[in-house]
Formats: C-alpha cells, sequence, structure tokens
C-alpha cells in the first residue's frame, strides 16, 4: 500500500539516477505546457545530477516537443510503451512491434458500434496504439470480443493496442542501453497517475502515485496498493512535492 512520498529516506533518495514521469495528470492536467514550479523543480533535479525522462501516452513528436521545452535529456517513452527513444536527439528504437491488430480491432468496433466510435485527431501521428473515443459504450462493454488486443483507459483518451505492449517493460528494456547499462531498476523513480502507468509501479520498486481524482474509485485502490509512495497534492503540484522532498532530503 502506498505510504507518504514523506517516508522517501535519504538513503533512497541519494540511490535514484533517474526520473521518468508521466505527462497528463502527473506533470500537468492536460495541454502542452507545465507550471513554472514544475520547471524550476526539473531544473533543481538535474542540476544534483538526476536524469529526467517521460513515459506517456503521447505521441512522441509531442514528447520530443516537451523535453525541448523542459530542457530535459532522458528516454522518451510514448503510446504507453509502443513507442521509444534513449534521449529527445537520438532515433526511435526498434521495438519490434505492429499497429495491425490494433487497426483491425478499432474497424471492428466502427462496425459493432456505428457512428459512435470516433478516431482521435493525432492517429496519423501515432506508430503503434490507436486512439479513439466511444461515446456511450463502458470500457468493459468495448473489451468484450477483442483479442490479442489491449484496451486501455487513460482517463483522457481510449487505447488500443497489442496485448503485452506496456509502460514498464519497455522502460525496462531501455535500461540496458541507458548510460552504459549502468542504471539499474532499483535506481529509477517513476511517477504516474492512472492505470497505464501500473506496470511502472509493479516494475519499479521507487514508485510514485500522483493521485488524479478523475481515476474510478475501484482503479484507484489498484493503484494505491501498487504504488510505494504517494503524494498529497494532484498534478503538477504533487509532482513538485515529491521531487522537492528528494531535493531536499538527499543533501
Amino acid at each position: 500500500m502506498a505510504r507518504s512520498y514523506r517516508s522517501i529516506t535519504p538513503e533512497v533518495s541519494r540511490r535514484i539516477r533517474l526520473i521518468m514521469a508521466d505527462v497528463d495528470g502527473t506533470l500537468n492536467t492536460g495541454g502542452d505546457d507545465v507550471s513554472p514550479r514544475v520547471r524550476d523543480v526539473i531544473k533543481g533535479l538535474q542540476d544534483r545530477g538526476i536524469m529526467l525522462g517521460l513515459v506517456s501516452g503521447r505521441t512522441d513528436p509531442l514528447l520530443v516537443k516537451m523535453a525541448g521545452m523542459l530542457n530535459i535529456g532522458g528516454p522518451l517513452i510514448g503510446e504507453n510503451g509502443a513507442v521509444a527513444r534513449l534521449s529527445p536527439d537520438s532515433g526511435l528504437v526498434d521495438l519490434g512491434y505492429s499497429r495491425r491488430p490494433a487497426l483491425e480491432a478499432l474497424e471492428q468496433l466502427k462496425a459493432r458500434y456505428p457512428g459512435r466510435v470516433r478516431e482521435r485527431e493525432d492517429n496519423s501521428e501515432r506508430l503503434i496504439d490507436v486512439v479513439f473515443w466511444a461515446d456511450g459504450i463502458t470500457s468493459e462493454e468495448l473489451k468484450q470480443g477483442l483479442q490479442d488486443v489491449q484496451l486501455l483507459d487513460s482517463t483522457y483518451i481510449l487505447h488500443l493496442m497489442s496485448k503485452g505492449i506496456d509502460k514498464g517493460k519497455t522502460l525496462l528494456r531501455l535500461l540496458g542501453q541507458i548510460d552504459g547499462g549502468k542504471i539499474r531498476a532499483d535506481e529509477v523513480l517513476v511517477a504516474g497517475d492512472s492505470m497505464t502507468d501500473l506496470s511502472l509501479f509493479k516494475l519499479f520498486p521507487i514508485s510514485v502515485l500522483i493521485p488524479n481524482p478523475h481515476i474510478p474509485a475501484a482503479d484507484r485502490k489498484i493503484l494505491l496498493k501498487a504504488a510505494a509512495y504517494k503524494s498529497d497534492h494532484e498534478a503538477g503540484e504533487g509532482f513538485v512535492e515529491v521531487a522537492a522532498h528528494i531535493i531536499n532530503v538527499r543533501t
């Protein structure tokens, strides 16, 4: 069960070499910008030698843009683990995933619910997953009949992609290629707010839940059980208080 972020000890704080943060619901409440306080605390972390990266459901181009705005140089994982690069300036890593199962599943849902399943505009920029809205249809209904495909609800949008893809597995794969493969899983802090971050919480021991009031109660219980720590505040401010604590107890 998640404990307060204040339980992060100086020993654990000094062990952190990389922070991977979700974006929507973690660094901000949506949109393309983050608050000055988030920017300042990110700089404070980097000044102390901690690398910052992003792990999100957003597209790769959007993450590259945000990394430039925040002046961070760590790994970028987009489309909920389906695409990745080791740094904003490096090329995409070949993860071996296909988009075909998600596209076929989308067509299946469109045929099942005519006019009620609508693609989002940025699908053309996505490489592996497919994003859409479903008018008046629950996630459980949508999942019925889908094979070899997972449906994820980030609270911002619905995602379809092949089973077996997730943020946590992709980040583990990247660790062997970051900083000469010297960063261990127990030296990484992961921060997220939704069920799309659950794999991060399960695979990385220094995990922080940033509470999201829009998450269903049942999902909140699962996330609280999986994460090691939680912030008091929500998006943006929650990340700030956790990062500030790490800086303070690290010195």
